[in-house]
């Protein structure tokens, strides 16, 4: 018999260090609440996900095998020493079920049977319990990042730009660069099905960006865009790589297999109002145009005037009726350093090929705010938050973007067209948005980009360094604060899947009658010690040879009923000398047993 207590203590040792390092594990998972696998494995796993089911299905097929033969043990030797005590046959049906174990489904005992089926459901379960437990599954993993970014609407920052808009200095590559991309950023921004509607993209300084730029700055090494070293820094910038001033928190040396960005930035964008200028007070608003003719070219003038001041343009085109002319005018003419407004209108005519626009003012109000920046597939997204609060702009920097928009309203009008024009024409042809919808779109693109420049500029890579920026740079207040989270892609476990509960439950179950019923036939071993040979009650030969002893002749045939009568008959396990194992303690055992003392059942009253 010690070799049966060693087997009992080994069988709780067992059970107790496999369910330990089950709770370990969930332990490491719910204290980090990613365990995530090394990248090398996860590129194995990638190249050969059938290899990972496989590994996965023969350990979790091992452990399973291996807790169900433990607790089928367990379970037999408590029965073992049950039955010597006064039982039903029904009971001891249930008893020897559970051994195997199968279910009990008699309807006329509907409590066992629904205990046994519910004992035999989480032994069955007990295989789909580890598989879930561990396989590792693909996962988006958020770790943290933060940083900083060059705050536009700061007053340090204001103050640097105006003082570099009056020195002397090589601007004229910014100012192509700015000419350029402003119509594109423009166009891309317009939404129009002409342009790409609302999948347009728009590209700047090796960036893209959907739609518009929004005033941003990439904040992600990964989307910063060009490698190539600046041409120049501040006004003087016509592209080039960008510094990044963000870090991530902790990945724990994971690249994983994919990843995306969601960072919470300062941008910059506009309310833009269009309306016809018959609409408004003819007092507070104003355009006319005037033309003279001269060597087959036309000579344009413009002039206008808004509630914030005066402003003109001047233009040539072909002396044809044929050609496209479209006057723009920013009102108030921009003003750096002595400016002080923070909005501006844009007054604009079409004539030509471009009559259908009548006199059109759009009032402009440049604001700074938060924006959700999301960075998925080398593309840069940018969603506002309605109900995020808005700052209105200090004055450098609104008579920069007016600046903009006002040598694009200049460089884009050619003799022979405009590309504007030629987009509104177009625009019309999409009956679900307005005319003055598009120019809305278009003007909003042009300053967005301006804010995105800007900040490029001034945040080119060495900018930190150089002597005129140190003034800036010193300065904290030039500066907010940026955070947002990094998605990577990858294999691993997260402490968020619900069907740890399940498992848990299914595991402290198994755990527990294991080790429960061991604990019970320790117990009794130690209390009421067997005399006579090892019976098994789930074994058929001992249980014939156990009633072929004798003890059991009062009970019913199979007719008439017989077996439901025999149910409730109460039996209890003898052990080899005819008495029960109660009766047994103290007494001498060393005869050996004969058939007539062998483990036999007997009926109680």
């Amino acid at each position: 018999m010690a070799g049966q207590k060693l087997l009992l203590v080994l069988i709780i040792l067992i059970s107790t260090c496999i369910f330990a390092l089950c709770w370990a594990f969930m332990i490491i998972v719910w204290h980090q609440e990613y365990v995530i696998l090394p990248d090398h494995v996860v590129d194995l796993i990638t190249r050969y996900p059938t290899v990972l089911t496989l590994i996965s299905t023969v350990i979790s097929t091992i452990l399973s095998v291996t807790t169900t033969a433990l607790l089928s043990f367990a379970v037999k030797k408590a029965i073992n020493h049950y039955i010597t005590r006064p039982i039903s046959l029904v009971e001891l049906h249930t008893a020897i079920a559970l051994t195997k174990p199968q279910p009990l489904l008699r309807w006329n005992h509907y409590k066992l049977s629904f205990f046994t089926l519910i004992f035999v459901c989480l032994v069955a379960l007990l295989n789909s319990s580890w598989t879930t437990l561990l396989l590792p599954t693909p996962l988006l993993w958020p770790v943290p990042i933060e940083g900083r970014e060059l705050y536009l609407s700061s007053n340090a920052f204001d103050v640097k730009l105006g003082l570099d808009t009056t020195k002397s200095g090589n601007y004229q590559n910014g100012y192509d660069i700015l000419d350029i991309m402003s119509s594109m950023s423009g166009t891309s921004a317009s939404r129009s099905a002409v342009a790409g509607g609302s999948d347009s993209v728009f590209a700047f300084n090796g960036v893209l960006y959907n739609i518009s730029s929004s005033g941003i700055l990439p904040a992600v090494e990964d989307y910063a865009g060009t490698s190539l070293h600046p041409g120049g820094i501040g006004l003087e910038y016509y592209g080039g790589k960008v510094a990044v001033n963000t870090s991530v928190v902790e990945d724990r040396g994971h690249f994983g297999l994919t990843r995306n960005y969601t960072v919470t930035q300062r941008g910059l964008s506009a309310i833009i109002t269009c309306s016809d200028l018959s609409d408004l007070d003819p007092n507070e608003f104003s355009l006319n145009f005037t033309s003279t003719n001269s060597s087959n070219t036309t000579w344009w003038q413009g002039t206008a005037s808004c509630p914030l001041g005066t402003g003109s343009g001047y233009w040539s085109t072909e002396e044809n009726d044929s050609i496209g002319f479209l006057g723009i005018i920013v009102c108030p003419t921009p003003v750096f350093v002595n400016g002080n407004v923070t909005s501006f209108d844009i007054l604009l005519q079409g004539m030509g090929q471009y009559n259908f626009l009548d006199a059109t003012v759009c009032k402009v109000a440049p604001y700074a705010t938060s924006f959700d920046v999301t960075y998925s597939q080398a593309m840069i997204s940018v969603d506002q938050h309605p109900l995020r609060p808005i700052q209105p702009l200090q004055y450098n920097v609104t008579a920069f973007i007016s600046f903009v928009v006002s040598g694009l309203t200049s460089s884009s009008q050619t003799t022979y067209s405009n590309p504007l024009g030629q987009l509104l024409r177009l625009s019309r042809l999409n009956t679900t948005s307005s005319v003055n919808e598009t120019l809305a779109n278009y003007f909003r693109g042009i300053i967005e980009f301006s804010a995105t420049y800007l900040r490029c500029a001034y945040s080119a890579e060495g900018a930190s360094t150089n002597s005129t920026m140190q003034d800036l740079y010193s300065n904290a207040e030039a500066f907010i604060p940026l955070n947002g989270t990094m998605h990577i892609l990858t294999y691993g476990w997260d402490r968020k899947r619900p069907t740890y509960i399940y498992i848990l439950c299914v595991f402290v179950v198994i755990w527990t009658v294991t080790v429960s019923a061991a604990v019970y036939s320790l117990i009794q071993e130690r209390t009421h010690p067997r005399t006579g040979p090892t019976f098994d009650a789930s074994n058929p030969v001992h249980l014939m040879m156990a009633s072929s002893a004798g003890g059991l002749e009062t009970l019913a045939g199979f007719e008439d009923n017989g077996a439901l009568a025999n149910e409730r008959a109460r039996v209890r396990l003898l052990d080899g000398r005819g008495v029960a194992p109660d009766d047994a303690v103290g007494e001498k055992t060393s005869a050996r047993p004969t058939r007539s003392t062998m483990p036999r059942f007997e009926i109680v009253p």
